[in-house]
């Protein structure tokens, strides 16, 4: 891939709009589309700018090396994170309702007692 379909997978990847990256460039919007076209050149400047914002190298950025692969790594580290999420929160869940169980016991167990000490009061 060239610079330009690295620059556009990237923004698409990672959620961000044409005028998002434009803004952070101090271009606007119509300039960034060019960008991605192909139609217009970026200054070195701006080629550093856009690989600290997506957190790849310029080389990277250029030649296309690791930036669909980076991307879906970042994915696969954001999902397993969300699934991990999801895995307490149901251990958090059935916690609570165990909790709540061993307390309804409780309760049902006190109710007992008092009726037990209820009646060997009035005998």
């Amino acid at each position: 891939m060239g610079l330009k379909e690295n620059l556009k997978v990237l923004r698409k990847k990672n959620g961000i709009t044409q005028q998002e990256i434009a803004e952070y460039l101090g271009i606007d919007t119509t300039s960034y589309g060019r960008l991605e076209r192909g139609e217009r050149n970026l200054s070195a400047d701006r080629l550093e700018l856009i690989a600290k914002f997506y957190k790849v190298s310029v080389y990277n950025l250029l030649e296309g090396i690791n930036i669909v692969e980076s991307t879906t790594q970042k994915q696969n580290s954001e999902n397993d994170f969300l699934e991990y999420l999801k895995q307490e929160n149901q251990f958090l869940r059935n916690s609570i309702a165990a909790k709540d169980k061993q307390l309804d016991f409780l309760i049902e167990l006190n109710k007992e007692y008092k009726d037990l000490m209820s009646v060997k009061k009035n005998k």
